[in-house]
């Protein structure tokens, strides 16, 4: 049986190779694309006098080998210089405000029933408006805090990504498989966010772990997904380090606390429902974390404990009426056991509100309300999407942290600010 699955994977891969030589180069099908965007930020906290930037541009080609084999590749840059207007205790260096790197680049090859995609990609599970529990596969920029710019704050993860497709009947859905042989880990907020007055020195450093070499932490899952009369599920796992960072402490003086950033090993276990009754989308997404590490104060001293967390989400898409729609979305995370002088809450639950308002002429307004349960949080979140041209658009927005101060909302009182951004779209 050995011998025959290893001969069967080097027929296919013969088989492979010899369409792709076959195939000459004057019959490739091309595509080059991009856009360039520069967001200007001021922001409304009044011991804040700077204004912030973000300017970033991606350029790709989509590259047509055969009806079968295809190629994306993608360059992007970004200046950012989020880190530098708000790090109050910490001194940002040059890479924290500009990046130059890969964004998807991939191969990809499809058949009748089965799809694979080597190389640098985003993948998304779940697709809820807001927190998204389930996209937990690709790092994110956890500095871009508008919910808008979510599809921009992914970074790429190097995967196998191989899919097969499957239908009996009325029963449509697929099994998904992922092996990535390099984690990659976000930007995080500034860890003066996550502090607040919990050390005493006035300058903060921080020591940010790099990504394993390649091979040598592999991260695996996977997901099977149905489809039967109106009913879409999905259920999901995967191996992982935590994208998101905890710290442990290295070294203090009086007046300095250096951190050393870590990222524990955790498993995510998930299912996702998905149902549409009377044109309303019903949605919800549960995934239950093991092992992911949390921050603590422990005898005046940073230190972190390992728990379990249990996220929750469940949301209602409104159909469009006199060319308003909605979004209401309810959000749980709660932790299976809690320390004392802990950095969050055993439990967080949140509401979250979008209305859309089409003003014609793909013309948008958008306005979102976040509100904190457990400690009487708030956020608005609104922007004016208008197109000037076919491949312009400008946006006018802001968005504004308020509450107890104990309230997680509260602590990104400092992001509040208005803004206004232009968007290039362009094809070569």
């Amino acid at each position: 049986m050995i011998n025959f699955k290893i001969s069967k994977n080097y027929a296919a891969l013969f088989l492979f190779l010899l369409e792709l030589n076959n195939v000459s180069e004057a019959s490739w099908r091309y595509n080059t694309r991009g856009y360039l965007t520069a967001k200007l930020t001021s922001y409304t906290e009044k011991n804040i006098s700077t204004v912030g930037q973000v300017t970033r541009a991606q350029f790709e080609q989509t590259t047509e080998f055969t009806k079968n084999f295809e190629a994306l590749n993608q360059l992007r840059l970004t200046s950012n210089t989020f880190d530098t207007d708000l790090s109050a205790r910490s001194t940002p260096v040059q890479k924290d405000n500009f990046q130059a790197y890969l964004g998807e680049n991939y191969f990809k090859y499809k058949s009748e029933n089965w799809v694979a995609q080597v190389g640098y990609q985003e993948i998304v599970w779940g697709e809820a408006f807001g927190f998204n529990y389930a996209d937990i596969i690709n790092p994110k920029d956890q500095r871009m805090t508008f919910f808008s710019d979510a599809p921009d704050a992914r970074f790429p993860l190097l995967l196998f990504n191989g899919k097969y497709f499957f239908s009996s009947g009325d029963l449509t859905g697929s099994v998904q498989f992922l092996v990535s042989p390099q984690p990659r880990f976000s930007r995080a907020l500034p860890v003066d966010f996550y502090l607040g007055d919990a050390l005493p020195q006035t300058t903060l450093a921080v020591n940010k772990e790099k990504s394993p070499k390649l091979f040598k932490k592999n991260e695996i899952g996977g997901k099977i997904s149905a489809s039967y009369n109106g009913y879409d599920t999905s259920l999901f796992t995967y191996s992982y380090l935590d994208r998101a960072p905890h710290y442990e402490f290295d070294s203090a003086s009086l007046t300095t606390v250096t951190l050393n950033e870590k990222h524990a090993s955790i498993k995510s276990t998930g299912v996702s429902f998905a149902k549409t009754i009377y044109d309303y989308v019903f949605r919800t997404d549960i995934v239950f974390t093991q092992d992911k590490a949390i921050n603590f104060i422990n005898n005046s001293l940073l230190d972190s404990y390992p728990t379990n967390t249990l996220n929750t989400l469940i949301s209602l898409d409104s159909p469009t009426y006199n060319d308003y729609s909605g979004v209401f979305i309810f959000a749980r995370s709660t932790l299976s056991k809690i320390n004392t002088n802990s950095f969050r809450d055993k439990q967080e639950q949140y509401i979250i509100g979008k209305i859309t308002k089409n003003l014609g002429y793909d013309r948008t307004l958008e306005f979102s309300y976040i509100h904190e349960l457990e400690h009487s949080g708030h956020s608005i979140q609104t922007f004016l999407n208008w197109p000037v041209t076919s491949s312009n658009d400008i946006k006018i927005g802001g968005e504004f942290y308020l509450g107890d101060n104990s309230s997680n909302l509260k602590k990104l009182k400092n992001v509040n600010s208005v803004f206004f951004s232009l968007k290039n779209y362009f094809q070569l």
